[in-house]
């Protein structure tokens, strides 16, 4: 009991020196302040648990330009078709005016002097050189139908000589048979008679004359004999000469079709040559140039007069009129898995002011929706995709410039502010979305879809 009044009457005498103490008076909190830091240091200790079921939207950041969705009306660069000299430039044109499609802009002149008229010259020797060459294939062609008239018509002769020939051997033939037939009989007469005479039968002197007619049926034999050799020996020159005239024939119409082959080959050269100078006007004929698009002139680094270009050298680029934006965005590969066609993609476009919480879409203020419609197959080089978004609705996006830069948030999976802190404290990828809460995504799309400020 004691100890209890020896404490109290302590506290009392602490109290009241502080009291008495003017310093510390002044530096004394209120009872209010004091009571508000309660209440904070309650509050921070509270949302620290808080914060592991407090909601939070993953995205995959990324950052690019705006371009033009249609390619052909992106940023170009007019290359010259032919080298020369650039002669004339539009005037009064210069970087940033506004051009139509077909507006003159320059004109190349040949650095050679008179090489149109040369050219053209080229051209009409050539014409000419052509017309010989169709002249000659057209005289060939017909030497090569005489040619082969006439050999047919000598051989067709050539084949009757030779057919009289065999019919005239035949005929000798013919005739032989007939003195062979002749022989034999005055033969065999002369046989019987000389057995005759050598039994005394019959006189000398018919003997002899039965010898002297088959001496001159053997005389008339040997005779056919010998015209039927001529005759065989005229057959076979005939045929010799048939032969003969078909080769020399044949030698006229190969050397003909020669020529034929020779003139369209020189022909067909000509004709190339004709077409390469063709070709060669017809980049004289561009040597105006021309708007290709309806668009602003970029860069114009051109002097009229002193400038000689070459063939494909950067004459100017000009920036078309665009129908439709789009943003290309470049995100990390390691989110690039995670990333599909159809998502949503909030954007911050420079010059313009916003706010976006990483985790809270539905708190951003300044930004802009889209919907990527494109992800490259493969990356730049460092690892990198590219990824195209436009705008889900027609008028969402302000009035862009080719080049703007841009930053996005690709919208990924839902989770916790707890989790999240984890995984980027562990270096870990968002959670990629499975197909079974897609197709729920998409049934109570109406019900879950958070209206996110333009």
């Amino acid at each position: 009991m004691s100890i209890t009044i020896s404490t109290t009457t302590t506290t009392n005498e602490v109290s009241s020196a502080r009291h008495q103490l003017p310093a510390f008076r002044l530096v004394q909190s209120s009872r209010t302040i004091r009571r508000f830091a309660n209440i904070l240091l309650f509050l921070l200790l509270l949302t620290i648990p808080a914060m592991a079921l407090l909601p939070w939207q993953q995205s995959a950041r990324g950052t690019g330009n705006v371009i033009a969705y249609v390619p052909q009306e992106r940023r170009q660069t007019v290359t010259a078709p032919v080298k020369g000299i650039i002669a004339v430039v539009a005037p009064n044109l210069k970087e940033g005016a506004w051009v139509s499609k077909g507006d003159f802009i320059l004109e190349l002149q040949p650095n050679a002097p008179n090489l149109v008229e040369q050219l053209n010259s080229q051209q009409s020797d050539l014409e000419t050189k052509l017309a010989t060459s169709v002249t000659k294939a057209e005289l060939y062609s017909q030497q090569i139908q005489d040619f082969s008239d006439a050999r047919d018509f000598a051989v067709a002769a050539a084949q009757e000589l030779v057919e009289a020939a065999q019919a005239k051997l035949q005929g000798k033939q013919d005739v032989l048979k007939g003195y062979e037939a002749k022989e034999l009989q005055a033969r065999q007469n002369y046989e019987r008679q000389k057995t005759l005479f050598e039994k005394k039968l019959l006189p000398e002197k018919e003997f002899e004359k039965y010898k002297k007619d088959w001496d001159v049926e053997l005389a008339n034999l040997n005779g056919a004999k010998q015209e039927v050799v001529a005759a065989e020996k005229e057959l076979a020159a005939k045929q010799n000469e048939l032969k003969q005239k078909q080769r020399e024939m044949q030698t006229k119409v190969d050397y003909a079709r020669t020529m034929l082959e020779d003139a369209k080959g020189q022909q067909a050269t000509v004709q190339k040559e004709i077409t390469d100078l063709k070709i060669k006007l017809g980049e004289l004929d561009r040597r105006v140039i021309t708007a290709p698009k309806d668009g602003t002139i970029f860069r114009l680094p051109l002097y009229e007069q002193s400038r000689v270009v070459k063939e494909g050298e950067e004459l100017f680029t000009i920036v078309p009129d665009t129908s439709e934006r789009a943003v290309e965005l470049w995100v990390s590969g390691n989110d690039t898995p995670l990333v599909n066609a159809g998502d949503h993609v909030r954007l911050q476009f420079e010059g313009f002011p916003a706010i976006q919480f990483s985790g809270f879409p539905q708190m951003a203020a300044g930004t802009f929706g889209g919907e990527i419609v494109a992800i490259d197959p493969t990356d730049d080089g460092t690892g990198k995709f590219r990824v195209q978004v436009r705008p889900e609705h027609e008028g969402d996006w302000p009035t862009l410039r080719q080049g703007a830069r841009a930053n996005g948030w690709v919208m990924l999976n839902q989770v916790s502010l707890g989790f999240e802190i984890w995984r980027q404290l562990n270096g870990f990828p968002p959670i990629m979305k499975s197909d079974d809460s897609k197709a729920d995504k998409s049934k109570d799309k109406d019900k879950t879809k958070v209206k996110l400020p333009k």
